[in-house]
């Protein structure tokens, strides 16, 4: 089953200049527990494996984690995306 996450984030390049990140439950799910070992930004290694892992590229990996990792920031009362990379 798949479906439309409604995350998005800027690409180079692109036309409309977003992208929309569409997960299975099961890609959300690997990425989600991942993130819950530990909210931070993922190193260049990780991104790879959990790209091999779920089947995305690795763009979409680190989409997914800037937002997740934005809204984590924003749930602890940090604010929000303060320049991950």
């Amino acid at each position: 089953m798949l479906k439309s996450y409604p995350a998005r984030y800027p690409t180079s390049g692109a036309r409309t200049g977003t992208r929309v990140i569409r997960l299975t439950v099961d890609q959300e799910a690997v990425l989600q527990e991942q993130f819950n070992r530990w909210p931070r930004a993922p190193h260049t290694a990780d991104i790879v494996l959990l790209a091999a892992e779920t089947g995305l590229s690795e763009a979409d990996v680190e989409g997914w984690y800037a937002i997740r990792l934005a809204q984590w920031r924003k749930e602890q009362g940090l604010g929000g995306n303060l320049s991950i990379h």
